[in-house]
C-alpha cells in the first residue's frame, strides 16, 4: 500500500514538473514577443526623432536636400552639418539592421527601413557620404549596405524628402 502512494507522488510530482515546464515555455513566448515589440518600437522611436528634428529645422533640411542632390555644392559647415545628419541616419539604420538579423524586428518591418536607406544612400550625395564613411560603420552592416543596397536599382517613384526623383 505504501508502494502505491509513493507511485501516486511521483506521477503527481512528475504533473507538477511537466505543468511548470508548459508554464515557463508559455512565459518564454510571451516574454520574446514582448522584446520585439520593444525592439520595433524603439527603431521606430529613433527615425521618429531623426525625422522630427530635420523637419523642424528648415536650414538643416535644406542642407539635407541639396547635400543628397549634389554633395560638392555644400560649404564646409554645410558639409559637416550633412555628414552629422546623414551619420544619425545612418547609426539608426544600422541598429535596425543588427535588430533584424538577430530576430527581434520582423523582416517586414526591416524591409520598409531598408528601402528608406537605399533611396538616400542611392542620392548622388548619399554615394559620396558612404564612401567617405561607410569604414566607420560594423563589417555585417557595411557588407550588407554595398551587397544588397546599393547595387540595386531604386524604385521609380523614389523621391528622398519629397524633393527629386534619386536618377535625376
Amino acid at each position: 500500500m505504501l508502494e502505491n502512494w509513493a507511485r501516486l507522488a511521483e506521477i503527481v510530482g512528475a504533473g507538477g514538473v511537466i505543468g511548470s515546464l508548459i508554464y515557463v515555455g508559455l512565459q518564454i513566448r510571451k516574454n520574446t514577443a514582448a522584446v520585439h515589440s520593444a525592439a520595433a518600437q524603439a527603431v521606430h522611436d529613433n527615425y521618429s526623432a531623426w525625422y522630427s528634428s530635420l523637419q523642424s529645422d528648415p536650414e538643416l533640411l535644406s542642407i539635407s536636400i541639396n547635400g543628397m542632390r549634389d554633395y560638392s555644392c555644400l560649404s564646409e559647415v554645410e558639409k559637416a552639418q550633412f555628414i552629422a545628419m546623414f551619420m544619425s541616419f545612418s547609426s539608426y539604420s544600422q541598429n535596425a539592421f543588427h535588430k533584424w538579423r538577430e530576430g527581434s524586428l520582423s523582416p517586414e518591418l526591416w524591409k520598409g527601413w531598408e528601402l528608406v536607406t537605399m533611396n538616400f544612400i542611392s542620392t548622388p550625395g548619399g554615394k559620396e557620404f558612404w564612401k567617405e564613411r561607410g569604414y566607420v560603420f560594423g563589417e555585417a552592416y557595411r557588407r550588407h549596405v554595398e551587397t544588397e543596397i546599393m547595387p540595386r536599382k531604386p524604385h521609380p517613384d523614389a523621391r528622398p524628402w519629397g524633393a527629386f526623383p534619386i536618377d535625376d
